[in-house]
């Protein structure tokens, strides 16, 4: 027999099941003109009684019914072929019981995560947050976060501005803390105006962050913040007051930053951090927690005045106050960068740091400058040298094209071509062989087997452009002359 046949019995057995019953009007009763016993009719009061039993007894029978289906259904499909599945579960979705719908999307959920469910399964769960149960639609909504379909973010926005149950509702503001758009902002205000206590301050906080929003978007979440902190004091309604008060809020909200409270402390931090308010929070970076929100609120502000700030608080080998180093200096215009560059360089062990600034910089600067571009050259190439990177070098410079003229940057070009063998970039660079001489001879005391490789390539381009003294520099005695050489 096979699965699918096995699979058949019990889904049939509980179906025909759940059919007779629900087409029955009422379980059998007894006759009570023929029992002997009963003498009298019985009272009104006696027959409702009797009836609402037998109707509990009745729905009891139904739920137990289809509860029954919907294990037969859990129990045997996993028997079923992916194959099977898939053919399969567009009616499930569609099936009028709300347990065997809901039970599709977890079987979807189950497919998504072995990375075998189908872009139309797919969509048709995210349709299903517009089934009449909550319960289907309460299922779907969990689902979202592992969801990815075009369209996605704006059909969830649509059913949040309609949904009524609260556990869905939660769900969807979950899933925009992960996925922010700004369709979610308009229903998020409104649900926050009507239930400060839920989940849509802290939805609110991630969508400030990732989505623009209009002014007057704006003030009206400043309206429903204030209209929700007089019925709450919730950690993240605080934080959205922090982000979003004027000067004189924020004021009001420094003490919070001292508080015994750990979670009304980080609250504020937060707010203040995203707003850029760093000035309280420089001056409690001692707390190891307030470091890291002043670093944030500091990446706030692309200004030279901003890394000044940030070099006083830095911590040796601490990763993420270079990180913070890193965002605003790569913010700057070329003329504070160098400013920046300068402070870096006279503070020590920063070279590293430097040359990963400096190098991001010259990625993105085709647009800059032909006098910017030749500045940021001239601090990055001997950070490249001292990293061994002369292909990078070589790369660089050769970007500058017939514009290379600068003597500091042609003689790094030379350099970095030696030091790779490339000599025809070499002497592309450097052409006399003067220069090539003088190169060898410092070589000479550092690596003799390269300088005797050097020695080579100098004779090979240049031996009848070199005079006898060159020649004896290098160590090669000269040829005597010839008789045709002396009538001449």
């Amino acid at each position: 027999m096979s699965t699918l046949q096995i699979l058949k019995f019990p889904l049939i057995i509980s179906a025909l099941c759940l059919l007779s019953t629900i087409s029955c009007e009422a379980p059998p009763t007894t006759n009570v003109e023929q029992s002997p016993a009963l003498k009298t009719q019985p009272t009104t009061a006696i027959k409702n009684t009797v009836e609402t039993d037998l109707n509990v007894n009745h729905s009891e029978e139904i739920e137990s019914l289809r509860k029954r289906l919907v294990d037969a259904y859990a129990n045997y499909w996993p028997l079923i072929s992916t194959e099977n599945q898939h053919q399969q579960l567009p009616s499930v979705l569609g099936d009028p019981m709300q347990e065997l719908r809901a039970f599709g999307v977890d079987r979807v959920g189950v497919l998504l995560r072995d990375g075998d469910a189908t872009d139309e399964e797919l969509q048709l769960v995210v349709d299903r947050l517009n089934d009449t149960s909550p319960i289907v639609r309460l299922a779907a909504a969990k689902l979202l976060v592992e969801i990815n379909v075009p369209g996605l973010r704006e059909h969830v926005a649509k059913s949040l501005a309609n949904e009524t149950n609260q556990a869905v509702v939660h769900e969807e503001l979950l899933f925009f803390q992960t996925n922010p758009h700004i369709s979610a902002v308009e229903p998020t205000i409104n649900i926050l105006i009507s239930n400060p206590n839920g989940s849509a301050a802290k939805t609110l906080i991630a969508l400030l962050k990732n989505v623009q929003v209009t002014d007057a978007t704006l003030e009206k979440i400043i309206n429903a913040i204030k209209q929700s902190r007089r019925a709450s004091n919730l950690p993240d309604l605080i934080t959205l007051e922090a982000m979003l008060g004027d000067i004189n809020t924020k004021k009001r909200l420094v003490y919070l930053l001292d508080s015994s409270s750990e979670q009304l402390k980080i609250a504020v931090a937060i707010g203040f951090a995203s707003s850029g308010f760093s000035e309280p929070l420089i001056q409690r970076a001692n707390d190891p927690e307030l470091y890291l929100y002043a670093l944030d609120a500091l990446q706030k502000h692309a200004d030279i005045n901003a890394f000044k700030e940030l070099l006083n608080l830095r911590k040796k080998d601490n990763a993420t106050w270079q990180a913070a180093v890193f965002s605003i200096a790569t913010s700057l215009n070329t003329r504070e960068l160098l400013r920046a560059d300068d402070m870096l360089k006279r503070t020590e062990e920063l070279d590293g740091l430097r040359l990963s600034i400096l190098s991001s910089i010259w990625k993105n600067a085709s647009e800059k400058s032909l006098a910017a571009r030749k500045a940021i050259a001239r601090r990055a190439v001997p950070l490249m040298f001292e990293n061994n990177d002369d292909v990078g070098v070589l790369q660089l410079l050769d970007g500058f094209g017939e514009s290379l003229i600068d003597e500091d940057l042609i003689t790094y070009r030379f350099t970095a071509a030696i030091n790779l063998l490339a000599w025809g970039a070499a002497a592309d660079a450097r052409p006399d062989p003067n220069v090539w001489i003088a190169t060898w001879e410092v070589m000479l005391t550092k690596n003799p087997a390269d300088a005797d490789v050097l020695k080579k390539q100098i004779l090979h381009r240049f031996k009848d452009q070199l005079s006898n003294e060159q020649l004896l520099l290098i160590g090669v005695v000269p040829e005597p002359p010839t008789s045709e050489d002396l009538s001449q």
